[in-house]
């Protein structure tokens, strides 16, 4: 039976993972994955600190074509087999039942759609991080040595897979001393000596100031104002705020057995961390989506007790109502996610089709991210909108000294509204172009929509 019903969580899952996987555009940090990937060397891949997605990325396009589809291909089958990962990671820490309701809330997850419908990261971080999980409790548990060893390669490609997510090893180190200190064995030292080893001798690296301006370059002094609140307010959208707050009582409620200490090391220790680094550093709540695998458990095993609480007193069925719900919900996350929201990207591939329909052979393309025009519009210039930021005087006499050439102007409206806040560049290309066309899209809040505006 438990079979049966992860069959059928696992194929709805995969339906709703591959459905407009095609469909989508690319997003800016999408595109600077799929070109990095279609770059990639034997030379390149020795300075890549992740190489994991790259390659993978690179292996989907061979797979399945240069397109959306082809380069989201392997991250949309990691991100299916994840769902049977969080089942069997739910079922070994609690029950089935627990893995059950945990898998069926990953599945309907549209957070965890979105990244398994992504050329990125994070849902190879997401199932690395479960395996990784898996593997150390079965080893501590069963003290195995092979398991931990497989614990150890798990949580190297985690690492490798994202370098942020190295705050897993801290948060394993924790509960490790915890059962260290319940069951100090010789096989279980030798056990944790062989998983943590390796990751000590990086430390060292530090010494070196190339290491270290590599670690913090390129990330900002909270740049983006990314607080504390900011993070948790991430994970909990992320998740939805209903299964957050059903985490909330699943993680305070049980006796604080081992699984539960197991689980708030594992998603609790990041958290922690990534809260004081906020106050140095440019730090961002999606970083931390590997460990939303514990706020499912979580909210699983609440169900579960309250279920057993129903059942007990009443002896009816009722107490499924609660799971039930937590699946409407986050259903209702995915109807908007696939007929409002756009996947939760910008149309910057219509847009680019607009400008394809109009072009002449001397036309320029303005835009925030000349990275996107190289990719959908790779024979016209593309150029940063950063001159008529800076200088906007010297901007519009370079293109009069041009012989005024056609120039097509892409406001991205998320990415203007964080370096134009007082919109004097959109006022500058209102005032000398006219609007052509708009592409509407909101998600998560955010208002995604993309405007094109020419000046000739």
């Amino acid at each position: 039976m438990q079979i049966v019903m992860l069959s059928v969580i696992v194929t709805f899952g995969a339906v709703l993972r591959f459905w407009n996987l095609g469909q989508w555009s690319f997003w800016i940090d999408e595109v600077f994955s799929v070109r990095d990937a279609q770059n990639l060397s034997f030379n390149s891949l020795q300075s890549i600190p992740n190489p994991i997605p790259y390659l993978a990325v690179k292996l989907s396009i061979l797979i399945g074509g240069n397109s959306e589809w082809g380069s989201r291909l392997i991250p949309c089958l990691v991100g299916i087999v994840s769902i049977p990962a969080v089942f069997g990671l739910g079922r070994t820490l609690y029950n089935w039942r627990v893995g059950l309701f945990s898998s069926a809330f990953v599945a309907c997850a549209s957070w965890h759609l979105f990244w398994s419908q992504n050329a990125r990261y994070p849902a190879f971080t997401f199932l690395f991080a479960v395996l990784t999980a898996w593997c150390f409790y079965l080893s501590l548990e069963q003290d195995s040595t092979l398991l931990m060893i497989g614990a150890l390669v798990c949580c190297s490609c985690l690492i490798l897979s994202h370098t942020l997510s190295v705050v897993i090893v801290p948060a394993l180190a924790v509960y490790a001393v915890i059962c260290l200190i319940e069951k100090p064995s010789r096989k279980r030292w030798l056990n944790l000596l062989i998983f943590f080893t390796p990751f000590t001798l990086p430390v060292f690296v530090l010494a070196f100031p190339e290491v270290r301006g590599y670690l913090f370059s390129g990330w900002g002094r909270n740049e983006w104002q990314r607080s504390p609140l900011y993070i948790i307010l991430t994970l909990a959208q992320g998740v939805s705020v209903p299964v957050a707050v059903t985490a909330l009582f699943g993680c305070v409620v049980p006796p604080l057995n081992k699984p539960t200490r197991f689980l708030l090391c594992y998603a609790g220790i990041p958290l922690a961390l990534f809260l004081v680094a906020s106050q140095f550093q440019n730090v961002a709540g999606y970083y931390l989506f590997w460990t939303t695998s514990a706020y499912f458990i979580f909210a699983a095993v609440a169900c579960e007790q309250l279920w057993k609480v129903i059942e007990k007193k009443s002896g009816s069925i009722i107490g499924i109502l609660v799971p039930c719900v937590l699946v409407v919900t986050l259903l209702s996350q995915d109807y908007l996610y696939f007929k409002i929201e756009n996947g939760g990207r910008p149309k910057w591939r219509e847009a680019f089709a607009a400008i394809q329909t109009q072009k002449q052979p001397n036309d320029k393309v303005v835009l925030s991210e000349p990275e996107m025009g190289k990719y959908y519009l790779p024979e016209l210039t593309s150029v940063y909108i950063g001159g008529l930021l800076d200088n906007p005087e010297a901007f519009e006499k370079a293109w009069e000294d041009s012989g005024r050439d056609r120039l097509w102007f892409i406001v991205d409206v998320a990415s203007f509204n964080v370096f134009d806040a007082n919109e004097n560049v959109r006022s500058w290309i209102r005032q000398r172009g006219h609007l052509v066309q708009t592409y509407p899209a909101f998600s998560r809040a955010k208002d995604r929509t993309i405007h094109i505006y020419v000046l000739e």
